[in-house]
């Protein structure tokens, strides 16, 4: 069976602020500062991502991302497993 994993980001200004919870971007002077969000879709795109997501949420827009799991991955889980 297909696994996933999951990439949940939250923008602000087309500036990437947070990925899977992490401060990736700042605000300075009310200004946020980081990644532009085109830039980090097409590389993560590049990674096998694909956007399945999108709302709109309090100060900005979060998205959602996908991509299956490396087979190697899963094979390291299922040795674990036995």
């Amino acid at each position: 069976m297909q696994k996933w994993e999951y990439l949940v980001v939250r923008t602000f200004g087309g500036v990437v602020m947070l990925a899977n919870g992490q401060e990736v971007g700042t605000m300075t002077s009310g200004q946020p500062i980081g990644q532009m969000l085109y830039e980090f879709l097409a590389e993560r795109g590049d990674g096998g991502w694909e956007v399945v997501g999108m709302a709109g949420v309090r100060d900005g827009t979060e998205i959602v991302l996908k991509r299956p799991l490396q087979e190697l991955e899963e094979e390291l889980e299922e040795t674990t497993e036995e």
